[in-house]
């Protein structure tokens, strides 16, 4: 038995490297395969015809023939729409969703409102109607899907499948079974997933984003709360008590006024927050007042993330004053998360994406300027490419990994 085991366990490893070269070359004979793992033809032939079988490689042409002639051997590919996965991103104010092929493209996407009054019960509702709408919109079958990964606006514990808490949805409660309930709705083959979203963002950056195949990675979402996905050695971290990645609520300024939604004063999300920015404006904007963000009464209106960031990038002195002080409170957070885990890039999503080059690069002078400025610091700190989409992505292509892996 126990040599029976050690085949089998032989036959897997060897099946799965296969299948992840295969989904790196894209197209490949078996003589390359051959030669890149080590094994014998006919071992390959066998794993490649369990593969096509399961639908998940096909024959994609002939290659050449040796200069000794004889027949042309057959050239497999990697079925990219050989199966699909799901990924789903509860926001602040919406419910994403996505359904990709094997490569994280996106086939189709739907999105659903969201209030923050909004039960438990009524979110799960919506998950399971956006995974029926997804199946039907792309007429794929739901034996097709691989997995379904829900990116959750709130504390989140991976191991168990619970939401612990939300800022955003105080209606839920504590300690809510979320990945309990979307299991009830969703086929019982197909496995459930839930995490943090900053974490599935950060997976996504590695997966399609600017950290593409990087291995230490930090991605930030500010603006509208603040959380952080950590990749350290290629792997997602959670910390013993799931809350690793919360640094929003890291105290930068004990001596602020405004308070965060814990309780605590000066945290690192209220000192960048675009509630803080309006207020700034307000407080200065006698000293300023022929700023263009002023309504023809004199008076600062309820204004838009863009329209801030309009004035900023037309050097409005008002504007610009403001942002200076975000960035410095942006850059002492972003130094103290570049000190603890020393990443390759620090990735940032949300509203700040949009503040355009000038406060990037502003905000990359000044993270240079804080500590160990002695040292060479060759940290890149990046916007995020991939926009309002990278925390659906990064919950597909974690299904798919998990599915390959």
């Amino acid at each position: 038995m126990k040599i029976l085991g050690k085949q089998k366990i032989i036959k897997q490893i060897n099946r799965k490297k296969i299948i992840n070269l295969l989904r790196e070359a894209d197209e490949i004979s078996v003589a390359e395969l051959s030669n890149e793992v080590n094994l014998s033809k006919p071992t390959i032939m066998k794993i490649m015809k369990y593969y096509i079988d399961k639908g998940l490689v096909v024959i994609s042409g002939k290659g050449s023939s040796t200069e000794e002639g004889g027949k042309k051997p057959n050239i497999f590919k990697f079925n990219k729409n050989g199966g699909y996965a799901i990924g789903m991103a509860i926001t602040a104010n919406k419910l994403k969703s996505v359904l990709t092929n094997f490569k994280g493209e996106i086939v189709n996407s739907f999105a659903m409102d969201l209030k923050s009054s909004e039960s438990v019960d009524s979110v799960v509702d919506k998950i399971s109607d956006s995974f029926s709408k997804l199946l039907e919109i792309s007429k794929v079958s739901s034996k097709k899907i691989i997995g379904v990964a829900v990116g959750v606006y709130g504390l989140t514990d991976f191991d168990r499948g619970i939401v612990y808490y939300s800022p955003r949805y105080q209606a839920w409660g504590t300690n809510i079974k979320m990945q309990e309930r979307i299991q009830e709705k969703i086929p019982k083959n197909i496995p459930v997933i839930l995490d943090n979203l900053p974490r599935f963002q950060v997976f996504a950056e590695k997966s399609l984003g600017v950290a593409r195949n990087l291995r230490n990675v930090i991605s930030i979402f500010a603006g509208y709360g603040l959380g952080a996905g950590i990749l350290i050695e290629g792997e997602i971290k959670r910390g013993q008590h799931k809350i690793m990645g919360e640094v929003g609520h890291m105290v930068i300024n004990p001596a602020e006024d405004m308070q965060c939604a814990c309780g605590a004063h000066g945290c690192f999300e209220v000192m960048v927050s675009i509630d803080r920015v309006r207020k700034l404006l307000e407080s200065n904007s006698s000293r300023y007042n022929s700023s263009m963000i002023f309504s023809d009464n004199g008076k600062l209106s309820n204004i838009s993330p863009e329209e801030i960031f309009d004035a900023y990038k037309n050097s409005d002195d008002l504007v610009s004053y403001v942002m200076d002080d975000i960035i410095k409170w942006f850059a002492i957070g972003l130094s103290n998360i570049i000190l603890i885990f020393d990443p390759q890039v620090v990735v940032i999503h949300g509203v700040y994406t949009k503040a355009g080059d000038k406060f990037l690069e502003k905000l990359k002078e000044k993270v240079e300027q804080i500590s160990l400025t002695n040292i060479k610091k060759e940290t890149k700190i990046e916007f995020s490419e991939l926009g309002t989409d990278a925390g659906v992505l990064g919950a597909a292509t974690y299904v798919i990994n998990e599915f390959f892996a």
